[in-house]
């Protein structure tokens, strides 16, 4: 028996670091391919990680304020939606829940939408200037905080949480929907652009608050461990043991609410990531225990982010010289790359019969 659980312990150790090693290369990759500048090479690449400079300041620049904010926003919001998405799925006992599915984005999504698709909602925001859909997105993460938590609160079931929330999403899109059918062409298309989500919306001076945002997070992930694991069991199981329900599940909601507040508004919506992440890591890590599960989690969240990025920029459709529309082609969108890649490997583990969730230790 011993003899097993440490084997079982060394594979999933070895799994982590492989993963740890692929997203240690990509991000490399990630640089070399992210833009269409020719001239850079893997050497400039290598001389920018090494001596942070390539000797030639063009390239420093294009580097340092055009490739690297993409990836370091790639890798960050990897490791801090799918950490999300997998505590709500055990919060909910839910595979399907994640930061959209259960309001966060949702309120994020509505305040966004307000400022970009009407004149009068704008004006107030405009002394932030560029940056007023980041302040918007973060007065939206607010509101949906203080929602969930009197749901949270009043709710007994965990859920009956994620019930009312769905409901208040499609309440939240139902005002989103009234405000596009009213709105300027121009302004319909910012707002999809907004939906669908880009890491070019990413600065570099964005970068420190993104960083120490997800620093803040991970520390309060450590504490959470212990508290998810023992909901794998069942809320009654954990009441058995002493843990406070209502309080573990107002410290998941605030904590998810956090992150996804100060990190989605800087990009707009990446939705798939928090479902996809958990459900490829559980058949991969074989187990639910949060001391292994959450590290793979994030560390797929972050190959899965990074390999959508690079797809991203450099393969898409065409689709202008195939209908005749004149205008110029322009690399797909992160979230639709990431909705097409991750639907189809979870389709793919559906029809290898890993849709089962885990719950042995």
């Amino acid at each position: 028996m011993d003899k097993t659980i440490n084997k079982n312990k060394y594979r999933r150790i070895l799994i982590i670091t492989i993963l740890l090693l692929l997203s240690s290369i990509l991000p490399i990759f990630g640089l070399y391919y992210g833009g269409n500048g020719k001239s850079i090479t893997f050497e400039d690449i290598n001389n920018f990680i090494l001596y942070q400079t390539t000797g030639n300041n063009l390239k420093d620049i294009l580097i340092r304020e055009v490739r690297l904010p993409p990836i370091i926003g790639a890798i960050l919001l990897g490791l801090t939606l799918s950490a999300s998405g997998l505590m709500l799925q055990t919060l909910f006992r839910n595979i399907l829940a994640d930061p959209y599915t259960t309001g966060i984005s949702s309120g994020i999504l509505l305040v966004a939408s307000l400022i970009i698709l009407t004149d009068s909602f704008s004006s107030l925001l405009e002394v932030f200037g560029s940056n007023k859909l980041v302040i918007a997105g973060w007065c939206g993460a607010l509101f949906s905080t203080i929602v969930l938590l009197i749901v949270a609160l009043r709710v007994k079931e965990s859920n009956g949480v994620i019930i009312v929330s769905l409901l208040i999403s499609y309440l939240f899109g139902g005002i989103r929907s009234y405000l596009i059918s009213n709105a300027k062409d121009m302004n319909v298309m910012e707002y999809w652009g907004y939906v669908v989500g880009s890491l070019f919306k990413i600065k570099y001076n964005d970068l420190p608050i993104l960083i120490l945002s997800t620093i803040i997070f991970i520390i309060l992930l450590l504490f959470l461990i212990k508290p998810l694991n023992a909901l794998l069991f069942g809320e009654n199981y954990a009441k058995s043991f002493g843990l406070d329900i209502k309080k573990v599940r107002v410290l998941v909601l605030l904590t998810s609410s956090f992150i996804v507040g100060a990190i989605v508004p800087f990009v707009g919506l990446i939705g798939f990531i928090g479902i996809a992440s958990a459900y490829l890591a559980r058949p991969l890590i074989g187990t639910s225990d949060h001391r292994y599960l959450l590290p793979t989690t994030m560390l797929v969240g972050v190959i899965l982010m990074l390999i959508c990025h690079i797809i991203s920029l450099k393969y898409f459709l065409p689709l202008h010289y195939i209908y005749g529309i004149d205008r110029p082609g322009s690399p797909l969108p992160i979230g639709a790359v990431l909705d097409i890649l991750g639907g189809l490997l979870v389709i793919y583990l559906v029809h290898r019969g890993e849709k089962k969730l885990k719950l042995d230790i």
